[in-house]
C-alpha cells in the first residue's frame, strides 16, 4: 500500500514482517515501517528486535545507513567500531555509515529493542529473510 503523504501510518509488531535468525546469531527481527513495506514514507526504516538471554548479534557494517538502537528492555553491551557500551532500557546507541557494530545479551532475560537505518535499503535483508 503506498502512503499518502499527510495520512498517519499506524502498525503492530506483530504486522511486522521479519524473521528468527539461525544459531549462533538467534534474534528476532521485524521491519515495521519502511519504503519497501510502505512506499512514499521516506528514506528511513524503522523495526524491532529481541535477543534472548546468552544471544548477540552478528559483526556487521552498513556502509551506506546509519543504524540507530533504542533499548526498551533487558541488559547487554554493545561493541561500536572499538567502544564498549553498556546498554539496559532507555539507552540509545547511534552507530555511523561504515562503523563496524555489534549486540550482545548479557543478562537473564530478552533485550528488546527498537533499530532505525538512515537512510533505508539495509532493512531489505529482514523483510527477504536474507539476514545473518
Amino acid at each position: 500500500m503506498d502512503y499518502e503523504p499527510g495520512t498517519p501510518i499506524v502498525t503492530t509488531e506483530e504486522e511486522g514482517v521479519g524473521l528468527t535468525t539461525p544459531e549462533p546469531f538467534v534474534r528476532h527481527v521485524k521491519a515495521l515501517l519502511s519504503p519497501l513495506l510502505q512506499p512514499g514514507i521516506g528514506d528511513f526504516a524503522i523495526g524491532t528486535c529481541e535477543v534472548p538471554p546468552g544471544q548477540m548479534g552478528s559483526l556487521h557494517t552498513h556502509d551506506d545507513a546509519a543504524e540507530i538502537w533504542m533499548f526498551s528492555e533487558g541488559e547487554g553491551r554493545a561493541t561500536v567500531g572499538d567502544r564498549e557500551i553498556v546498554t539496559g532500557p532507555g539507552t540509545v546507541v547511534f552507530t555511523p555509515p561504515g562503523v563496524s557494530h555489534q549486540f550482545f545479551n548479557t543478562g537473564d532475560t530478552p533485550v528488546k529493542l527498537f533499530w532505525m537505518y538512515s537512510p533505508s535499503g539495509a532493512e531489505r535483508d529482514v523483510i527477504e529473510a536474507d539476514f545473518s
